[in-house]
């Protein structure tokens, strides 16, 4: 057993310089820096420069000296830096000192100083012995989480979803599930996803990152026989589950999909989660997903196989009225969150509407209950945020369900 990631680490008697102060220390003759072993060096570095950032807190400057120090040994031993900063950022203030790690790895990647190869390895190398850690650790996936977060949501770095694979090449797919897990709950709490009125966040920020990112499907950071272990009734439960069930939809025949998604599910996921009305959530999603197209039409979307399928899982046995309308009223939310993961393109929300009502999937009494849901619901932040532009072109839609209503008061009288 691993006594902490020190005890794996030379012991040094004094620190080295910290970056921006070196100057002003005096140097080292050039023989006696080149009898510390290369790994030492190296490590020495990384605890000098989060020992700089908890004092100083000049992520900035830190990025600057790395930049322009050329015969700095981290720029030729990139995946040794990686994986030593990733270490020694176990040891004291985990959480804030990974953070820090994966915005280092972020800005330096950007900057062409580290490449993505050295990024991925480095950290696979930390993650292959996740067992002996996790003794030391308890929460050491979540720590190597909160490194590759903040990869994840730069702008500059170029970091998807198909590098999240790399990364993790050694615990795949067995033991990743929890360390996805993980990553996705790190970028929903990170204050970069919080504010989606001024940006696509929180959810919305991931199924976006996930449709844009070169296809990966679920399988490979979590076997459909884990999916059960992981569900949770939230946003990222539903993520996971729209996500296998739209990669079993890519890969079958259109002819097929009924038939071949309706056993999927059966097999794969259990009657506890298909019972929850979160589930026609996620199936509307994955349905969303899969007919999004290059030049797609929002007439081609929900096809009778795709009804279908929605009619099954929302009434497939008799249930009491209000079960099914909290079914019906999820589906509503599964277009919503997607209208606006797509950034709300002209027309899909009221053509989607339509569709449902035409085809009998969802009755006029869930449509109302979904327009005058006003309460925050814990695990579905954006709900609330993402329904008012939705209700701005729905006026239409509403207006002519009232009046069909009527219509049909008036012929029963």
């Amino acid at each position: 057993m691993m006594s902490g990631v020190a005890s794996m680490m030379p012991q040094f008697a004094q620190p080295t310089p910290s970056i921006n102060s070196a100057s002003s220390q005096p140097k080292e003759p050039v023989e006696e820096a080149d009898t510390v072993p290369i790994p030492d060096r190296i490590n020495m570095k990384c605890k000098n420069i989060l020992l700089e950032y908890e004092q100083l807190q000049n992520l900035d400057d830190i990025i600057y000296s790395l930049s322009e120090d050329e015969s700095s040994v981290i720029r030729t031993r990139h995946e040794e830096f990686v994986k030593s900063m990733s270490l020694i950022t176990l040891d004291n203030s985990p959480i804030t000192r990974t953070t820090v790690a994966g915005k280092i790895f972020a800005e330096l990647l950007s900057k062409k100083i580290l490449s993505m190869e050295a990024i991925t390895q480095g950290i696979d190398a930390v993650l292959k012995d996740w067992n002996d850690y996790l003794m030391d650790y308890p929460q050491f996936f979540s720590y190597i989480a909160a490194i590759i977060a903040p990869l994840l949501l730069s702008q500059n770095a170029s970091f998807d979803f198909n590098n999240l694979k790399d990364s993790c090449t050694s615990i795949r797919p067995d033991n990743s599930s929890k360390f996805f897990t993980e990553v996705l709950n790190k970028i929903l709490s990170s204050k970069e996803t919080q504010n989606i009125k001024e940006q696509l966040g929180g959810i919305l920020w991931i199924y976006n990152k996930w449709r844009t990112s070169e296809y990966v499907p679920l399988d490979v950071f979590m076997p459909n026989n884990q999916i059960n272990n992981f569900f949770k009734n939230d946003r990222i439960g539903v993520f996971l589950l729209s996500i296998a069930m739209y990669d079993k939809m890519k890969l079958t025949d259109n002819k097929l999909l009924y038939h071949t998604l309706h056993s999927w599910i059966n097999v794969n996921i259990s009657e506890e989660i298909i019972n929850c009305p979160q589930f026609v959530r996620a199936l509307t999603i994955a349905i969303v997903i899969a007919c999004s197209k290059p030049n797609h039409s929002y007439e081609d979307f929900f096809d009778k196989d795709h009804v279908k399928l929605l009619i099954c899982f929302i009434r497939s046995e008799p249930l009491p009225e209000p079960e099914i309308q909290a079914r019906e009223v999820q589906c509503l939310y599964g277009i919503q969150i997607m209208s606006a993961v797509l950034k709300h393109p002209r027309g899909m929300v009221l053509r989607l509407f339509h569709t449902l009502y035409q085809n009998g999937i969802i009755s006029t009494e869930s449509f109302e209950q979904w327009k005058k849901e006003d309460e925050f619901q814990a695990g579905f932040d954006e709900d609330l945020e993402t329904k008012t532009m939705a209700l701005v072109v729905l006026n239409s839609f509403f207006l002519s369900l009232a009046a069909n209503d009527s219509d049909e008061d008036e012929t029963v009288e």
